[in-house]
């Protein structure tokens, strides 16, 4: 009986050889008309869908020295960057003050590494301080091409399709954003007052803004909501294998805006750029002022 039972295992088994041998033999001689660049993106949809998620909180109840370059969380998966005087000050009281007191700094919270291929994240913010009033006074800085004083905002969540390690000007952002939601004050009157903007940038690196009101994207800035310095937001972004779901509402309170863009819509989503997330004041020639940081949660 063993012995019949370990032929039929053998038999099976030079079976299952031939036929990978002659999968492979059809794979090779047929290569040019394959696209093995789909096959692998679907391996990578499978495995995201079978592995288990973990879910990363910060809720900052613990001091944390703010350093640039400097990562934390429970396994290091978010890293500070700073530059010039822009810092976050964190003292175990819930929540991560971050504080630009001039525009020519950088102040951002990242992703130490690359996002997987399905991901949500939550951020709780508030406490926002960066109206155009923070600008008086402020001349054309002949350092930069623009700035400072025509903006002034802050980047509630952001996607890169890059790490945005070290420290660049608008023009940088402008290139590596996939999609964002941010607050960008402007004498041009564009979603004022107060606009909280719901981005992402479409396969040619144009703009489409969600208006809560109206619920379909437009190719021109129209404010997802108008947030008050007094309340708390909770933003939501949730990848997929096929779209990005934003969500934007008060913590706690009513929903505001809630939009959805599909992978194949969006800047450099092509299998060859991964995702960062980033949170603070990113440009080093724009933005002054400060806001709260609750917690940032990530379910990877």
């Amino acid at each position: 009986m063993v012995w019949k039972k370990m032929a039929i295992f053998l038999f099976g088994l030079l079976l299952g050889v031939a036929f990978i041998g002659a999968l492979g033999s059809v794979a090779f001689k047929y290569r040019d008309k394959i696209d093995l660049e789909r096959i692998h993106k679907v391996f990578d949809i499978l495995r995201s869908k079978w592995r288990s998620s973990k879910l990363y909180r910060e809720e900052f109840r613990q001091p944390i020295q703010a350093t640039g370059g400097s990562s934390f969380g429970p396994q290091g998966q978010l890293t500070f960057e700073l530059y010039r005087q822009g810092k976050f000050q964190i003292d175990g009281s819930g929540y991560a003050w971050q504080k630009s007191d001039h525009y020519g700094d950088v102040a951002v919270i990242r992703s130490t590494r690359p996002l997987p291929q399905t991901y949500k994240i939550t951020i709780v913010a508030g406490a926002i301080d960066y109206g155009l009033e923070k600008l008086d006074g402020l001349s054309n800085d002949p350092q930069y091409p623009e700035g400072p004083a025509n903006e002034n905002g802050c980047y509630l969540l952001a996607i890169t399709d890059v790490n945005p390690a070290g420290h660049h000007t608008n023009i940088w952002w402008h290139q590596h954003r996939k999609l964002v939601v941010d607050v960008d004050n402007n004498v041009w009157g564009h979603g004022m007052p107060n606009p909280i903007f719901m981005v992402y940038f479409d396969r040619d690196n144009k703009m489409m803004s969600f208006p809560g009101e109206e619920k379909t994207w437009q190719p021109d800035w129209r404010a997802a909501a108008h947030y008050d310095p007094s309340q708390w937001y909770r933003i939501d972004l949730e990848k997929t294998a096929e779209r990005f779901l934003f969500t934007l509402s008060q913590e706690n309170g009513p929903l505001l805006a809630r939009g959805e863009a599909a992978l194949k819509d969006i800047w450099h989503e092509d299998g060859n750029h991964s995702d960062y997330l980033v949170i603070g004041d990113p440009h080093e020639n724009y933005y002054q002022g400060s806001f709260k940081i609750k917690s940032i949660a990530l379910k990877l």
